[in-house]
């Protein structure tokens, strides 16, 4: 009876069936462990580009910050390289004008060493070889001299 030949087909479409269900089995638990895998990976992902976002906001509050610092130290040094550039102006001016003294000092120098030449008693002969000025000039510093302090 059980040896049919229907029985015997039966049977094997029951191993069959059993065989095709233990497979798809082993096949969902794969899948849902596959699932969890990537459900796990997608949480990891999603926490990394929140920190790496709040990194991103840290960074660029950062880099403004910085900007503006820069923008306030080169605000400054503009006006330091203002000030600098009207002070060394100023200098050269100075230099110039002291250049122009310079240039005028050696005469004086001539005529303040004769003045007091003629204040110790030179007569002209010695003021003209000192000093080199001509005669007439040192006629008119000894002349000067003596209307100043009669004897």
């Amino acid at each position: 009876m059980f040896n049919t030949p229907e029985f015997i087909v039966l049977g094997a479409l029951i191993i069959l069936l059993l065989c095709i269900i233990i497979i798809l089995f082993i096949s969902v638990r794969s899948l849902k462990k596959q699932v969890r895998l990537t459900a796990t990976s997608i949480a990891s992902n999603e926490l990394l580009v929140n920190q790496l976002q709040t990194l991103f906001l840290q960074v660029d509050k950062s880099l403004a910050e910085t900007n503006t610092q820069h923008s306030v130290q080169n605000t400054e040094l503009n006006q330091v390289s203002k000030q600098l550039e009207h002070r060394i102006k100023n200098l050269q001016d100075d230099i110039l004008k002291l250049q122009q003294v310079q240039s005028q000092q050696p005469e004086d120098k001539l005529y303040s060493r004769a003045l007091k030449l003629v204040e110790l008693g030179a007569d002209a002969e010695e003021l003209v070889r000192e000093c080199d000025i001509p005669k007439a000039e040192a006629d008119i510093l000894i002349a000067i001299h003596q209307k100043k302090n009669p004897l």
